[in-house]
């Protein structure tokens, strides 16, 4: 799911705790990141429902993790699958 201006905090709310196994996958890597920069964004005083509350300090550290994740695992550099040819007779 891509957010938009059209979305709401209930919609990157859903998006990052649908990816919050992220951890091996850059795709959920950057859909939990692409969640929490929205909440950053335009997060209200305070998001708070159902005896829940976001602690923005802990998506702030979160983001920089998530961020590094995909420095490093989403970079093609380096990368290149392993084949084994025969030789067709």
């Amino acid at each position: 799911m891509a957010l938009t201006g059209s979305s709401t905090i209930a919609d990157a709310l859903a998006q990052y705790n649908n990816n919050l196994s992220w951890e091996g996958s850059v795709t959920k890597a950057a859909a939990a990141l692409e969640a929490i920069r929205f909440i950053l964004v335009n997060r209200p005083a305070i998001v708070a429902s159902n005896n829940r509350s976001v602690n923005f300090e802990s998506l702030a550290a979160e983001k920089i993790k998530l961020e590094e994740y995909i420095a490093h695992a989403g970079s093609s550099v380096n990368r290149c699958p392993f084949t084994r040819g025969r030789m067709l007779t």
